[in-house]
């Protein structure tokens, strides 16, 4: 008896990505009909744990027209699969800019004040983490509370009337249910 080679499924976001992505194309959706926001520019989405580079490429699809997308991971490995992953996402998107660091969330304030004077005042619409560590990656390198509220602190600031920053945090790995009752303080 021969055996058949195993069957892939085409991966589909969890329940919790799906709710997470729908309030954010629902804050995209909002940016759209309102007419750009008060300033009058285009907005900056944040994937702020940048990982294999899958809601980065999420925002890119729902960023309203001249969006910057900032996707961020301390994992050299992420930021190469999330630049794969984002090819092709840029091309469908050509109206969109896309930056990606290699360097740790809490460090978005740095990397903010990094971007050109224009790009600073671009308008917060909407943000993500997934917390824990990278998937298929090394689970001894995560993310922890006071790094994370960090960086979630910042964007918080920064977040337009209407915005979204969804957090998922993971309670399975050391130090996963601490950070995600600090987040739920926070």
């Amino acid at each position: 008896m021969t055996s058949s080679p195993p069957v892939l499924l085409p991966s589909r976001p969890s329940l919790l990505d799906g709710l997470a992505h729908a309030a954010l194309a629902r804050a995209c959706a909002a940016f759209r009909q309102s007419g750009s926001g008060e300033s009058g520019l285009p907005p900056v989405l944040v994937d702020a744990t940048l990982g294999n580079g899958h809601d980065a490429a999420f925002l890119l699809t729902c960023a309203p027209p001249g969006s910057l997308v900032l996707g961020v991971d301390i994992q050299p490995q992420a930021v190469r699969a999330a630049t794969a992953r984002l090819e092709a996402a840029r091309q469908a998107r050509p109206d969109c800019r896309v930056q990606i660091f290699c360097r740790a969330h809490q460090e978005l304030p740095q990397i903010w004040a990094g971007l050109p004077p224009e790009e600073r005042q671009r308008p917060l619409l909407g943000g993500i983490f997934n917390l824990g560590w990278l998937p298929g990656g090394d689970r001894a390198c995560l993310t922890r509370a006071d790094t994370t509220l960090a960086a979630l602190d910042f964007l918080l600031e920064r977040l337009m009337p209407q915005g979204c920053l969804s957090v998922h945090c993971y309670t399975g790995n050391d130090g996963g249910p601490e950070e995600e009752s600090a987040v739920l303080r926070r």
